[in-house]
This record gives structure tokens, C-alpha cells and sequence, in this order.
């Protein structure tokens, strides 16, 4: 009896709305678990143990405990110098993205001629594939190439700077590249949350004698506190896996002064194949972007509340 009135409550509650959602998506997100935890665990197993695939099967390696991890920490300078200079290019990088972006977004608040056609060429460069955009900046920074013809007509003689040999100016290209492949996506955000904003205190502000500026910066900004974070968060979370434009234009050189987290990553995971060592990095990683990204929407949770 008590079986049979299990089975007619689970029958009742599959023919509510609720159920019917659960039969619907219950599916897909059992599916969509899978493939999130499943490799999730794996890696977590795999970073405790010094698993190559030379050594056969990965469920017979041997137990080490948090060794990995203590080796990458405190005696891999590689690993943490490299995720130094992630951190450090996510910061630059989506600044110059931001501000730009930012500029770009007030400017089209406003009509003027023409405005259609350079919206819809300001977006062409983030349809670009990124594989793509790390070989044409690598042909635009060779010595002979076109950013020095014209460095060349600015100051009215021969140019030929190795941008992408110099440890000094490597970094200059991959900024510059990375802000005209993805300047795009933080404009179309931000434009798009300029054109939302209520216009009742703006109107209510002009008629108070207020300025541009002065609207801009006390009452547009702080309105879009949240929109600013989300789209600096999202474009960081990109920016760390930055990987197709330098692997083409240096390669992570020239030695390892241009290796990001991500090319460390695939040169220890998939080419020294050091899989349990390469899991471990994986997930510091893991720990310091998701502690870098809860402090930063903690204001937004907050107001969630």
C-alpha cells in the first residue's frame, strides 16, 4: 500500500507545472552535471597523484597526497611567475578595454552622422576567431611589417623593431592586440547598459543646471555600478585564458617572458604530458579566480539580499 501511494503522490506531482519542468529539463541538467562534475573530480583525484600516461592506467597511479601542490607553490617559480603575469595582464588589459569601451559607449549615446555603419564596423574585430587575430598582429609586428611603416612615416625614418623579440615590448603588442580584438564586447555592454539607464534623473538633473560631466559622473556611473562590474568580471574570466594570440605570436617567448597560465598549462599538461602536476595548477587556479571574482560581485550580492 504504502508503495502504491508513493508511486500515485509522484504520479500527481509529475502532472503539476512543476513536474512537467522537471521532466523537461531534468534530462539536460542531469546531463549538463555530468559533464561539469564528472571531469571536475577526475582532475581533482588526478592532482594528487604524479599521473603520466606512460605509466598506464590513471586509476592504478599512486596516492601522494597534496605534493603537487606544495611544489608548485613554494618551489615552482615558473608556474607562480606565470600567474603573476596573468594577473597582471588581466588588469592592464581590461583597463585599456574598459576605458575605451567606456569612451566609445558616450559617444554613441549621442546621434551623429554615419553612426549605423561605424557601430556595426567597431563590432566586426570580436567576430573575428582569435587564431585568426594572432596571426594577422604577428605579420603586423615583424620588423618589416605595418605598424613599423608607419612608426617609420611618423618620425620621418627606418624602423625596424622587433616587438615581438624584445622582452620589453612584447608585452606593448599583445595588449595592443588583445584591446582591438576584444575593446568590441566591453563597448557593446556598456553601450547597452548607458541606453537602459532611467531617464528621469538625467532629465531631472539638466533642468538643475548640471553639466555633462557632472550627470556623467555622479548620476550615470553610479547607475551603472553593477553593469560595470559584470562586464569587467565576465571580460576577465576571457582575458585569463588568453591563449590562441600569444601561443601564435610568441609562443610564450621569447624565453618564458610571455608565458600566461595557459600556455604553462599546455606546455606541462600537453606537451610533458605531467597530467597529475598540470591538475594541481589547474586547480590553484581555479581557487584564485573564483576568490578574485566573489570579492568582486560581493556588492552585487549584497543587494540581492
Amino acid at each position: 500500500m504504502k508503495k502504491n501511494s508513493a508511486t500515485r503522490k509522484a504520479l500527481q506531482f509529475l502532472s503539476t507545472s512543476k513536474g512537467l519542468a522537471l521532466i523537461l529539463v531534468g534530462p539536460v541538467l542531469t546531463l549538463f552535471l555530468c559533464i561539469m562534475f564528472v571531469p571536475f573530480l577526475l582532475e581533482m583525484y588526478l592532482s594528487y597523484t604524479p599521473w603520466h600516461p606512460r605509466q598506464g592506467d590513471w586509476w592504478k597511479t599512486v596516492f601522494i597526497g597534496p605534493s603537487n601542490y606544495i611544489d608548485l607553490i613554494s618551489s615552482d617559480s615558473r608556474f607562480l611567475l606565470s600567474l603573476a603575469r596573468t594577473l597582471l595582464f588581466v588588469v592592464i588589459a581590461v583597463g585599456i578595454e574598459f576605458g575605451i569601451g567606456l569612451l566609445l559607449a558616450t559617444a554613441f549615446t549621442r546621434r551623429f552622422t554615419g553612426k549605423r555603419i561605424l557601430f556595426s564596423i567597431l563590432l566586426l574585430p570580436m567576430m573575428v576567431m582569435p587564431i585568426i587575430v594572432g596571426y594577422d598582429f604577428y605579420m603586423i609586428f615583424q620588423p618589416r611589417g605595418p605598424f613599423n611603416s608607419i612608426l617609420s612615416m611618423m618620425v620621418g625614418q627606418p624602423t625596424t623593431i622587433d616587438w615581438l623579440i624584445d622582452p620589453n615590448l612584447v608585452w606593448i603588442a599583445l595588449l595592443m592586440t588583445d584591446a582591438w580584438h576584444w575593446t568590441p564586447f566591453m563597448f557593446l555592454i556598456l553601450l547597452a547598459g548607458l541606453a537602459s539607464l532611467p531617464k528621469n534623473p538625467v532629465d531631472a538633473a539638466k533642468v538643475l543646471g548640471a553639466s555633462a560631466w557632472q550627470i556623467f559622473k555622479d548620476i550615470k556611473l553610479p547607475l551603472m555600478k553593477n553593469i560595470i562590474v559584470i562586464a569587467l568580471v565576465i571580460r576577465a574570466m576571457e582575458a585569463k585564458n588568453l591563449f590562441d594570440e600569444i601561443y601564435i605570436m610568441t609562443g610564450g617567448g621569447p624565453g618564458t617572458a610571455t608565458e600566461t597560465i595557459s600556455i604553462y598549462t599546455y606546455i606541462f599538461g600537453a606537451v610533458n604530458f605531467r597530467v597529475g602536476y598540470t591538475s594541481a595548477a589547474a586547480i590553484i587556479i581555479l581557487i584564485v579566480t573564483v576568490t578574485i571574482i566573489g570579492l568582486a560581485i560581493r556588492p552585487i550580492l549584497r543587494e540581492l539580499r
